[in-house]
């Protein structure tokens, strides 16, 4: 039997195990790399490949990158390399019907959530806000409606209490290629059969704007504290003291605020706390304007604090 033939659409670094997992299974066949346009991310503004892209360099593979406007070419492109199956990771493009119907077994999502739990955009960021205990992968075969298509298998991971996005992502990234190429080989085999998703049971982890980070002290200080982690590394959470924004990366809830007002600071050893509409939140780690990151008592040797200090919303 011929390897599978295949090509892989992904960009952030989420992707680059599965990329390099399928790149050297000796039955399969990654024929073609697509991953989204360069983006600009030195500082002098020079154009760099996504994360995927640079991997797939690395590894001589064929790579297409899907400017605006590219969705007929890149469609021409896969319809010429007979394929058995496209898999896509957070590529963040609609994939057209036509485009989905290209390879024999059908296009192979794996998405960051256990579905119909979190379709969408932020998955990742959204298990963070909610406090779940676990979440996991899904392999579902794509069709045109956004993350329904049926589901083929599930990988469950437990979500530790302290875990940041970022560290929720390396999680999962890790786990991804052996429940990839297990979910791969056992379709190709006919050993699965897909599952629909109960639309009832739907939710949705939508874009996250820019500003969601801005810090609003009325608000309870577990929700602040999951927002920390949630937002970490981006689009980062802030708050402003005389003006100034302060980026706060590290913070711990505890659940008395003393009955001082929302962004109230209430003590500032041994920790800089702060009220909040609920409990209060230690400071733990902050990023002054134009500055590293660094302790919040560190910062604070140089710019003390005192209880009654009101600290401004983000």
């Amino acid at each position: 039997m011929r390897p599978l033939r295949l090509a892989f659409m992904s960009s952030p670094a989420l992707g680059v195990p599965c990329l390099e997992a399928l790149r050297a299974a000796p039955d399969l066949d990654l024929v073609q790399v697509v991953t989204m346009g360069d983006c600009r991310r030195t500082r002098r503004g020079e154009a760099c490949p996504t994360a995927v892209g640079e991997r797939a360099l690395a590894l001589d593979l064929p790579l297409f990158r899907w400017e605006a406007g590219m969705a007929g070419a890149a469609e021409a492109l896969l319809a010429g390399l007979d394929l058995d199956a496209v898999v896509v990771i957070a590529f963040a493009r609609i994939l057209r019907p036509s485009l989905l119907a290209l390879p024999r077994l059908g296009c192979l999502n794996l998405h960051a959530s256990l579905l119909p739990w979190g379709r969408g955009a932020s998955p990742i960021q959204q298990a963070i806000l909610e406090g779940l205990d676990v979440t996991g992968w899904s392999a579902m075969l794509m069709e045109e409606r956004l993350d329904a298509g049926p589901v083929l298998a599930r990988e469950e991971l437990a979500v530790a209490p302290d875990w940041t996005a970022a560290d929720l992502a390396a999680a999962l990234a890790a786990r991804a290629p052996a429940f990839l190429l297990a979910t791969l080989r056992a379709w190709a085999r006919g050993e699965l059969t897909p599952e629909p998703q109960d639309e009832a049971a739907a939710t949705y982890a939508c874009c996250i704007a820019a500003g969601a980070g801005a810090i609003d002290w009325r608000l309870g200080a577990a929700d602040l504290a999951r927002r920390v982690r949630a937002y970490q590394p981006s689009p980062g959470t802030w708050f402003r003291r005389d003006g100034a924004r302060i980026r706060l990366r590290r913070a711990a809830a505890v659940p008395d605020g003393g009955g001082a007002a929302p962004g109230t600071v209430v003590a500032t050893r041994p920790a800089w706390r702060v009220a909040c509409g609920a409990g209060a939140l230690d400071l733990l780690e902050v990023v002054p304007e134009g500055r590293r990151p660094m302790p919040a008592a560190a910062y604070l040797n140089g710019r003390p604090s005192r209880p009654g200090e009101i600290l401004e919303n983000g």
